[in-house]
């Protein structure tokens, strides 16, 4: 993520020049985003002070991973987390094998996607004959995400047939389409997806580092690695439907997004937002990794 921060910079003077165009999306309303709790993952044990990635798995559990967390001295061989929507933790395993920066995270029944910003590529990991992630049975395949465009492959995400990466340096969306193979393995030459891209930063977000999808609606949530950034709401290819504001709540760098069961009612769905906090380049002793759950 080194080199992201570098980029990331750029990225966002550009885009917040972009944001000043008016358009159609200054048409789109913005709504207020109702903080419902906090979950300092700084106290997870081992601790986890920069969540990333954020995904919701069919038991109704967050799984959550830290990109940087082996870059301090709180590294203990743990950077994914199970956790329960009220922030116990009930297991942790590693990505190291294959990624040590595990920035987004996604999963299914049985596959598992991990983004790495650091080797530009996403990981497709499987599980293997014990039926678990996390362990050294599982397969683990990857591809490149430079030829997409998508160059700093942060958030994430799943749905409607697609795998969609947030790429923050370019400040851009990516949605891949498996193509006649049937299975996510980037573009040509050596894969055969076929791609769609749209950009973020007349969205309001010059810095995407986090992406959700929303069945119900057929929508994407968006949001950057700015403080008090907003979540941005937009159809797959990128219309801006509302602005979710998230000033008062505390939010320093936003990160991954999660759509799922509420921590006060399993059949309500709130919005899950990582927060790394002050990152370990400017104190390496940092620890003040947040979840936020959020209603609007």
């Amino acid at each position: 993520m080194r080199r992201a921060r570098i980029l990331r910079a750029l990225a966002v003077a550009a885009s917040a020049v972009a944001t000043l165009i008016p358009g159609a999306a200054s048409a789109a309303p913005t709504v207020p985003g109702q903080l419902v709790q906090t979950i300092d993952t700084s106290r997870f044990d081992p601790p986890s002070p920069d969540p990333s990635g954020l995904a919701f798995l069919r038991t109704g559990k967050l799984l959550m991973s830290d990109a940087e967390v082996e870059e301090t001295p709180l590294w203990e061989r743990k950077n994914v987390f199970t956790i329960t929507t009220g922030g116990r933790v009930v297991r942790t395993f590693r990505t190291t094998r294959y990624s040590s920066e595990p920035t987004g995270i996604e999963a299914t029944e049985r596959t598992m996607f991990v983004s790495d910003d650091d080797k530009d590529r996403i990981f497709v990991v499987g599980r293997g004959k014990d039926r678990t992630f996390g362990t050294r049975d599982d397969p683990v395949r990857s591809f490149p995400t430079g030829r997409t465009g998508c160059r700093d492959p942060e958030g994430i995400a799943l749905g409607g047939g697609f795998l969609f990466i947030a790429s923050g340096s370019d400040a851009k969306v990516c949605r891949l389409a498996p193509g006649p193979n049937g299975m996510f393995d980037g573009v040509a030459p050596k894969g055969d997806d076929r791609l769609k891209r749209f950009r973020t930063g007349g969205l309001g977000q010059p810095d995407p580092e986090g992406i959700e999808y929303r069945p119900a609606s057929r929508t994407l949530f968006i949001v950057s690695n700015v403080r008090n950034s907003p979540v941005s709401e937009t159809r797959l290819r990128g219309r801006l439907v509302r602005t979710i504001d998230t000033v008062g709540m505390g939010l320093h760098s936003p990160a991954g997004l999660a759509w799922g069961p509420a921590s006060t009612n399993p059949n309500v769905r709130h919005l899950y937002i990582a927060d790394r906090g002050v990152d370990n380049g400017a104190d390496p002793n940092e620890n003040d990794g947040r979840i936020f759950e959020i209603s609007f």
